[in-house]
């Protein structure tokens, strides 16, 4: 079919049985239908497993109304009720900020500072930039709103003082700016202008005081909304007014305080305003001078916020229907299939475990939804933006193109906002056209994340049944922590569990303290510092700090998250590396046709690990085939590595170098390479490599970690009948055998 014009998401975007999720639909056409499906392989592949999606008949097919949505994107902040006892009485106002502007005459769209207009009262004030950077000041009048261009233009990166008094009767506005210089070379410039309105000043209007939009609406639109919000920093803003002489604050915010919320507060009236779609906090602001970089420990510096025109938080949609889950509904994969008549879209969501369940099934599948949220609707294709790959000679799929389409859909965290910086927040509210089971990834031409991973359903589905696992996710392992680890003997990973939280990790550790059985089956795992906060599920953060494979690196003195105040970057930074927990760390990335596995002499003689080869063909090379880059190990990659953290009591069951190794078109990490900088290259350097290990832990557990995204794409090769699935199948059924024997010997993992 044609690329979609329906569209849409659930909310929440994983559920109990029994439970009523939202779904969230943007439909051109009058009407479109439902199903809901479990998803199993959904990617088309002529050496692919069959698509194989069940369709879930307790919950029928439905016709439904169809709307077309748009979100409103662009940060602000909101302040209601803020006037008090109103403007009509006080003889001026006057209103002062800091602000640096990081895209001020490139946005294509007027650019507000702060507004509190109402254009049916013709009332209230407001500031913006053009679309050339000047600015301008309107101001209510007794028919209409007045405007006044001033002459000054503002200039990239550069942070401003701006005063504004407007003067009521007989309607006087007075301007004086300041600049501060960039670097030792550059001095201050000052500004001063007095413009006479037309009319007396009308400033009492009902409207909210609005920083960095003057937008009062904030949710769908049956049409595109276009963006005006600043792009920029904002800091120090407060609003005093004038009385028979004496001076009065309205508000004066710090936006230093409260930074892990969403709101700010006002330390003059005890007023509150509530932050929108995820503005960037713990950003260094005008006074920052590098004596502190860790804003939980700074006592100034910290008083911005780091506004983009294309932030997003929730995207806001009204709900088209509602799920009934079934009460017996199996923990999975699952899609609402909706179809207008002429486009179509598979809207996944995901079932948790039902908590009363009376039987927990011996292994569970974790789905990596933090990756999925990090790279939701990622652009990195486009090369029109500041952060891309050259993807010329590509083909995108239809969800690309369609996220091209719909900028209100937001971005990822691999690409830049469109003032150049990085982001910090992403958001699962929202559609993401790359979590779709027949999503294509550019740069592979095949399947990548949730579309990959849904192979690893299918394998289970196969090898022990349809009530032989659980799915559980990131999210739920973020919320409940080891608990819901040790209910289960194995664990299974997905292709790129890239992203987890400090208490992830330590949840991991005691599963496998606790004599767990843990099977890493992909690469680039366990890598970036990642925050989540309960009370907002919804959201995560990750700071790009000066380490790590990226696709840019936030500047000094925003590397500490907002959310919790630790440091971001990688674990590996942090002295957590995956290697302590899974053996293997992350090293390497190609685009490039991938390569097999040769298998050690050390693993054919080892008693355990020899039997992992039952029933091969072959005891030489495996997984030199494959769905994605023709081969197991591919796009990134991982090895041993005993300085890191590798178990010392790790065997090598084999690596690629003994499979003829990577192409030159794989390179090493920036965190791997020290002067000089050679030899970095697949042919030219050891440490590019993937490896795949094994060892024991001391309550009787296991780690068995492949270091590679793409061997989900070989273990489903040729519907699962291939080495990398023989070797799979043949692990699992020993950690299963060992797990059960484990437990006869020392009684329950949770006890």
């Amino acid at each position: 079919m044609e690329s979609s014009d329906i569209v849409g998401y659930v909310d929440p975007l994983i559920s109990f049985p029994g439970d009523k999720p939202a779904v969230k639909v943007s439909c051109t056409r009058s009407t479109f239908t439902s199903k809901v499906f479990r998803l199993c392989a959904g990617s088309s592949h002529p050496n692919a497993p069959p698509i194989s999606h069940q369709s879930i008949d307790a919950i029928p097919q439905q016709t439904h109304q169809g709307t077309p949505q748009f979100s409103c994107i662009g940060s602000l902040a909101r302040i209601e009720s803020w006037i008090g006892p109103g403007l009509d009485v006080v003889e001026s106002i006057s209103i002062s900020l800091w602000c640096q502007p990081t895209l001020p005459s490139e946005s294509k769209h007027e650019q507000f500072l702060f507004s509190s207009i109402d254009i049916g009262q013709s009332a209230g004030f407001e500031c913006l930039l053009d679309e050339d950077g000047c600015l301008h000041l309107r101001v209510g009048g007794p028919s209409e709103i007045q405007e006044i261009r001033l002459s000054t233009t503002l200039i990239k990166n550069q942070w401003y003082h701006l005063q504004f008094t407007i003067e009521i009767d007989p309607g006087i506005v007075s301007f004086n700016g300041q600049s501060k210089p960039r670097d030792i070379g550059e001095q201050s410039a000052y500004f001063e202008e007095k413009h006479w309105l037309a009319h007396k000043a009308q400033l009492t209007s009902d409207s909210p005081f609005i920083v960095a939009s003057n937008s009062c609406k904030h949710g769908p639109s049956p049409q595109p909304q276009a963006p005006c919000s600043f792009n920029g920093k904002i800091d120090g803003l407060k609003v005093e007014t004038t009385s028979k002489g004496t001076i009065y604050t309205l508000l004066d915010f710090d936006f230093s305080l409260d930074i892990p919320t969403d709101r700010i507060r006002d330390s003059s009236n005890g007023l509150y305003g509530k932050l929108i779609n995820s503005p960037s906090r713990a950003v260094t602001g005008h006074n920052w001078d590098a004596s502190q970089s860790d804003w939980t420990r700074a006592s100034y510096g910290y008083g911005a916020l780091h506004f983009h025109d294309d932030d997003l938080d929730d995207a806001m949609w009204n709900t088209s229907f509602r799920l009934e889950l079934p009460r017996d509904l199996r923990s999975g994969c699952y899609a609402v299939f909706v179809d207008d008549g002429k486009t179509v879209d598979w809207i996944p969501f995901f079932v948790k475990p039902d908590p009363k369940q009376s039987q927990v099934p011996p292994v569970a599948l974790i789905i990596p939804t933090f990756t999925y949220a990090a790279y939701a609707n990622e652009h990195l294709f486009d090369e029109s933006r500041t952060v891309h790959f050259l993807a010329e000679g590509r083909d995108i799929d239809k969800y690309s193109k369609l996220m091209m389409k719909r900028p209100d859909l937001g971005i990822s965290l691999y690409d830049s906002h469109n003032d150049g910086s990085g982001t910090c927040y992403s958001t699962v509210k929202r559609a993401i056209l790359n979590m779709r089971p027949d999503y294509c990834m550019w740069l592979f031409d095949g399947p990548r994340e949730f579309a990959a991973d849904l192979w690893f359903v299918d394998f289970l589905e196969r090898e022990v049944g349809a009530r032989g696992y659980d799915v559980i996710t990131d999210h739920q392992i973020s919320e409940c922590g080891a608990e819901l680890l040790k209910k289960y003997k194995v664990l299974l990973s997905c292709s790129h569990p890239e992203y987890l939280t400090f208490a992830m990790l330590d949840s991991y550790s005691a599963f496998l303290h606790y004599g767990g059985h843990f099977m890493y089956l992909g690469g680039n795992g366990y890598y970036w510092v990642t925050t989540h906060d309960p009370a907002r599920p919804h959201r995560i953060e990750v700071r790009r700090a000066e380490a790590g494979c990226r696709t840019f690196g936030l500047p000094p003195g925003n590397w500490h998250h907002s959310l919790t105040g630790e440091p971001g970057g990688l674990w590996r930074s942090r002295g957590r590396p995956p290697n302590c927990l899974f053996g293997l760390g992350s090293c390497a990335m190609g685009v490039g046709k991938g390569t097999g596995y040769g298998i050690t002499a050390e693993a054919r003689l080892h008693p355990r690990v020899s039997r992992f080869f039952r029933g091969l063909q072959t005891d030489e090379v495996i997984g030199d085939f494959g769905l994605v880059q023709g081969a197991a190990s591919g796009d990134e990659i991982d090895r041993l590595d005993y300085e890191l953290g590798t178990p010392r009591n790790a065997v090598i069951v084999a690596t690629t170098k003994l499979a003829g190794g990577h192409s030159d078109e794989y390179m090493l990490f920036n965190e791997e390479t020290l002067f000089p900088m050679i030899d970095t290259t697949g042919t030219a350097s050891d440490k590019v490599r993937s490896d795949i290990v094994f060892f024991e832990t001391p309550r009787g557990g296991a780690v068995f970690s492949v270091g590679s995204i793409n061997w989900v794409g070989a273990l489903a090769w040729n519907t699962f009948d291939n080495s990398v699935a023989t070797i799979t199948r043949n692990v699992l059924q020993d950690f299963l055998v060992h797990a059960d024997a484990n437990r006869r010997c020392s009684g329950p993992a949770a006890g």
